[in-house]
């Protein structure tokens, strides 16, 4: 008989031998007991976690001769035919190699035959997501109706590549990576019963190794044990996996101490030089700082349910203790950088050595207390006592450099100019209105008149925004005269209108209080001027090119210089 490789020899036969499942093969034995069994499940979760292998054992337990049970005998004819594959009412496709609609309408059409001795007929497509969109669309009605006593159990690794219309009308279990425990614990139970001495340390880079896969670990064991024959070491194991010795990450931690990068940048060149992988040195490297920042806190290395050997935990406290809480934490957030930066370098090496020198440089952490005690001075008078609760603060705040500022000189506003009242005579025409001589008590109106518009724009801000580009020309004891630029001609044109000056003049009587005689005009004064100033320049051109050559006297020199003539 051919050699049988521990990842077939050592599969579970029972829910109770599945690993790190015990939420979901919990549930799948109450649901026999209770005889509530449904007719398709997903079972999804990455490699090697025992999708296939619950849903065989789900197989048996169900068409057991002693079934259905949640605790499949395997000896009786049915149990044996389904573990060696040769069984016709258990029925396994690979959903790769087997996906098209073809595939599945042949898959369909044989549903409806009934079973040859077993109580159900169990279909278990592996890689169920490979399906196409048509052959998924074949499976929904037979999903959506099954057959009398026809289960289907769907394995995936990529669960969200399933079409909505599958999932739901399945249930779907969602299988966990196996923690390190735990896959040490199953490879520990198989090296004492297949008689193999090992070292637990050699054991536990396996199980690491395996990032949560049972099937890697039994299989890295495999190959293991193949190299190391009787006896399983963690140098060994070290070999043949690729990983760096944990003397070369003592020999680094030590150059980082004595800031000497000579050492380091060495440890590096021998790795390539033996052919190990940047990337495993770095997972390597995090992992042994990992371990001496969780030296210093008491307990942490016994909670991580890992026990390591008592020589190697006395060398993670030893050389931890050079190092502060601080220091470490700053060293892996340098690693865990590096980590991400050599993926995309195009020089890994040179990313791992730059990660090596900026550790070697780097300052050391003090302490808050520390630094207080080293500004103390003899003969000095004592601090004073501060607040217990502020002492336990680890860092200083400080805040940033306020740069002084001179006062600025207050410069009062201008008043504005006094402009006298265009077209006396006809102070009632376009443009302005009077409102009745009010009899209350006089109020100054220019300190009122900000406070109304302010008003006006949170009332009728339409309004409001027009009356802002007047200002005050005078005031009188019941009266209050306004001008707008000539520039602001279409303000002065939609304020004097006859709906808005009356809205306008009555908000401002209930603002005051009394009756306030409104006057508004467009200040003419200055078109004048403007209008003057447009005259006197045209008068300053001169008329002719003989004045022209008057006025600048260049022109006659530049004339006589190049011997010009004026043509006229």
């Amino acid at each position: 008989m051919s050699y049988l490789v521990f990842a077939r020899k050592w599969r579970p036969l029972t829910f109770d031998d599945v690993v790190g499942q015990e939420h979901i093969t919990g549930t799948l034995k109450k649901a026999i007991e209770k005889n509530r069994v449904a007719h398709a499940y997903i079972f999804s979760g990455t490699r090697g976690v025992g999708k296939t292998t619950t849903a065989r054992i789900m197989a048996r337990a169900l068409n057991c001769e002693k079934g259905p049970t949640p605790e499949p005998c395997g000896e009786c004819t049915t149990c044996k035919n389904i573990m060696s594959g040769s069984s016709f009412d258990v029925l396994e496709i690979d959903g790769a190699s087997n996906n098209s609609v073809d595939d599945i309408r042949e898959l369909r059409d044989n549903i409806g035959y009934s079973s040859m001795g077993g109580k159900y007929r169990i279909f278990v497509i592996d890689e169920v997501h490979m399906l196409t969109k048509s052959a998924f669309n074949a499976l929904l009605k037979t999903l959506e109706e099954p057959p009398k006593n026809v289960i289907f159990i769907f394995a995936t690794t990529e669960p969200q590549k399933i079409p909505a219309t599958i999932h739901s009308r399945c249930q779907r279990y969602d299988f966990r990576r196996i923690g390190v425990e735990q896959v040490l614990g199953r490879i520990v139970h198989i090296c004492e019963s297949e008689k193999i001495t090992f070292e637990k340390s050699a054991l536990t880079l396996v199980a690491r190794k395996a990032e949560g896969s049972m099937r890697d670990a039994l299989s890295l064991l495999d190959q293991v044990y193949s190299f190391c024959q009787e006896n399983i070491t963690e140098k060994e194991v070290r070999t043949v996996l690729g990983l760096v010795e944990t003397e070369v990450y003592e020999r680094i931690t030590d150059a980082l101490y004595r800031k000497d990068p000579g050492p380091a940048l060495k440890a590096v060149q021998d790795i390539l030089y033996q052919g190990f992988d940047l990337q495993e040195f770095i997972l390597g490297l995090q992992e042994h700082l990992r371990n001496l920042l969780f030296s210093k806190i008491s307990g942490a290395l016994e909670n991580r349910g890992i026990d390591l050997e008592a020589d190697m935990v006395t060398r993670f406290t030893e050389s931890a203790a050079r190092f502060s809480d601080g220091d470490l934490l700053r060293m892996i957030e340098l690693v865990k950088k590096a980590e991400q930066d050599i993926k995309w370098s195009t020089y890994p090496r040179f990313t791992v050595e730059i990660m090596l020198l900026k550790m070697t440089f780097m300052d050391n952490t003090v302490l808050i207390e520390q630094l207080i005690k080293s500004l103390n001075i003899p003969g000095d008078n004592p601090a004073p006592t501060s607040n217990p609760d502020l002492d336990q603060k680890k860092k200083i705040e400080i805040s940033e450099p306020v740069t002084k500022v001179d006062p600025v000189e207050y410069i009062p506003p201008e008043e504005a100019p006094q402009i006298t009242s265009v077209n006396e005579d006809n102070s009632h025409g376009q443009g302005s209105f009077t409102d009745d001589k009010n009899q209350g008590a006089p109020v100054d109106l220019k300190l009122v008149w900000p406070g109304f518009l302010d008003s006006l724009m949170r009332d009728r801000p339409n309004l409001g925004s027009f009356l802002s580009f007047a200002f005050i020309a005078s005031t009188g004891e019941n009266s209050i005269d306004l001008k707008f630029s000539p520039n602001y001609n279409f303000q002065f044109t939609e304020v004097t209108k006859k709906n808005n000056r009356n809205e306008i003049s009555r908000l401002l009587n209930e603002f005051v209080g009394m009756k306030i005689e409104l006057r508004i005009a467009v200040e003419a004064g200055e078109l004048r001027q403007q209008e003057q100033n447009y005259i006197k320049q045209i008068g300053d051109i001169p008329s002719t090119i003989n004045d022209q050559i008057e006025k600048e006297p260049v022109i006659q020199i530049l004339l006589d210089c190049f011997d010009g003539e004026i043509l006229e």
